[in-house]
C-alpha cells in the first residue's frame, strides 16, 4: 500500500497540498482519501496527456520535415554558419578572390529579383558597383564608402543607394561629392579594411566613411585578418575557440530536432550577440577601426564610423530584448567617441514608432529606399557638415 501512497502523496504536495510533506507519515495517513487520490491522479493524469503529448507531435513534425538537422555534425556547420551569418570564410565555389575571398564578377551586369524587389547590378574592372578609378581634378571632394551589404544598396538601383544620395544632396547643396561605394554583399570589417588599403591610395579621397553592421561583422572580424600581402586570411585558433564555445552551449539541446530548428532562427542570434560584446571578440573590431583611422589620416582624409543595426534592434519587441542587439553597437559608437573618431549611431536616427517597417524591407531585411535615403541624410547633416563646421572654428 505504501507503494501506492507514496506517489499519490507526493502528486498531492506537487499540485499545492503544502500542509501535507511526503515524508510526514503521521500527516499522510490523516490526509489519505481514495475519492480525492482518484481525482488527483486524473488531474495528474490529464496533465501529463496535455504537456507531453503536443511535445512528441512536435518533435515527430520537426523528424519528418527537418531532416537536414538530424545529422549531428551537419547541423553543427549550419549552426556555426547561422552563427557568424557571414561570407568570411566563404565555401570553396565562392571563394573567387584571393584579395577578399568573396567578390562580384568584374564588368558584369545582372537582374536580380526577390520578393521584396527587383534591381540590376553593374560592375566595374574591379568587380564593385562604383565607377572606375580616375585621377581627381582640382577641387573635387571625394569620399570613399566601405562596408557591407547595408551600403551596398540591395534592392535599388545606384543613384537609389547610400552613395548615389550623397552624391544627390551634395550637389543640391552646392557642395558636391563624388562618392566611390566599396561597400560589397558578404564583408566584414576586415575585407572593408582590406579594400581601403588596395583603392584609397590611388583615389587621393577627402573623406573616408567605414560602415559596421553590428548583425554579421563583429563575430567574423574576430577570425579573420589581412595578411602581409593584404590578402584575406583566417586565424585557426580563433575559429576553434568559437566552434568549441558554440558546441558547449548547443550541446544540451542537440538530442531534439525540433529544438535544434529553434535554435537555428532565434538563438543564434541570441549568441551571436553575446559573442559580439566579450572582450575578445570585440577588440578586434576596435583594432579594425583604429587601422582604418590611421590608414584615413596617413592619406589626408578624415575618417568616419557609422554603426549599423538590424531590423529587428528597432522594435518594440521580445525579440530585441532578447537578442541584446543594440548594445555591440552602442559600445562601438563609444569606443570611436573615445579615440575622437567621428561617429555615427544610426539607433539615434532610427528609433521611433514604425521605423524598422519605414527603413528595411520586411522580408530581406535590407535598408529600403527610404532606408537609405535616411542614412544618407544623416551621414551628410551628422557626419559631412559636422566636419566642415569644425574646419571652420
Amino acid at each position: 500500500m505504501d507503494g501506492v501512497r507514496t506517489p499519490l502523496i507526493l502528486i498531492k504536495w506537487l499540485y499545492g497540498e503544502q500542509s501535507i510533506h511526503p515524508f510526514n507519515t503521521v500527516k499522510q495517513a490523516r490526509w489519505l482519501d481514495p475519492a480525492a487520490d482518484r481525482i488527483m491522479l486524473r488531474k495528474a493524469l490529464l496533465f501529463s496527456v496535455c504537456t507531453v503529448v503536443p511535445l512528441l507531435i512536435v518533435e515527430w513534425y520537426a523528424r519528418q520535415h527537418f531532416v537536414d538537422y538530424v545529422e549531428d555534425k551537419a547541423y553543427f556547420e549550419l549552426a556555426f554558419n547561422r552563427l557568424l551569418n557571414s561570407l568570411v570564410i566563404p565555401a570553396t565555389e565562392q571563394a573567387n578572390s584571393p584579395l577578399f575571398g568573396y567578390a562580384l564578377t568584374p564588368n558584369a551586369r545582372r537582374t536580380v529579383t526577390t520578393d521584396d524587389f527587383t534591381y540590376h547590378i553593374q560592375t566595374n574592372s574591379l568587380g564593385f558597383r562604383t565607377r572606375e578609378i580616375a585621377p581627381r581634378d582640382g577641387d573635387e571632394q571625394r569620399l570613399l564608402l566601405f562596408g557591407d551589404s547595408m551600403l551596398f544598396g540591395v534592392g535599388l538601383e545606384e543613384e537609389q543607394a547610400v552613395a548615389g544620395q550623397l552624391e544627390h544632396i551634395s550637389a543640391n547643396a552646392g557642395q558636391p561629392l563624388t562618392v566611390y561605394n566599396y561597400a560589397m554583399l558578404h564583408f566584414s570589417t576586415v575585407q572593408s579594411l582590406i579594400a581601403a588599403r588596395a583603392f584609397a591610395p590611388q583615389l587621393a579621397p577627402n573623406h573616408m566613411l567605414l560602415g559596421i553592421f553590428v548583425a554579421n561583422d563583429l563575430l567574423p572580424n574576430a577570425i579573420a585578418y589581412a595578411d602581409e600581402h593584404n590578402h584575406l586570411a583566417y586565424d585557426a585558433a580563433d575559429i576553434e575557440r568559437l566552434r568549441t564555445a558554440l558546441h558547449r552551449y548547443i550541446r544540451p539541446i542537440m538530442p531534439s530536432i525540433a529544438l535544434r530548428a529553434w535554435a537555428l532562427q532565434a538563438w543564434m542570434p541570441r549568441l551571436r550577440y553575446a559573442f559580439s560584446t566579450e572582450e575578445h571578440f570585440l577588440s578586434a573590431t576596435h583594432e579594425l577601426i583604429d587601422q582604418f583611422a590611421h590608414l584615413a589620416t596617413s592619406l589626408g582624409a578624415r575618417p568616419s564610423v557609422v554603426i549599423i543595426y538590424p531590423r529587428y534592434a528597432l522594435e518594440n519587441s521580445l525579440i530585441r530584448v532578447w537578442s541584446g542587439s543594440r548594445k555591440p553597437g552602442r559600445d562601438l559608437a563609444e569606443y570611436c567617441r573615445q579615440r575622437d573618431i567621428a561617429v555615427l549611431d544610426l539607433l539615434d536616427h532610427m528609433n521611433g514608432n514604425g521605423d524598422a517597417q519605414r527603413y528595411y524591407y520586411t522580408t530581406d531585411g535590407h535598408f529600403s529606399g527610404a532606408g537609405n535615403a535616411r542614412v544618407a541624410q544623416a551621414i551628410y547633416s551628422d557626419l559631412l557638415i559636422a566636419e566642415k563646421r569644425d574646419m571652420n572654428r
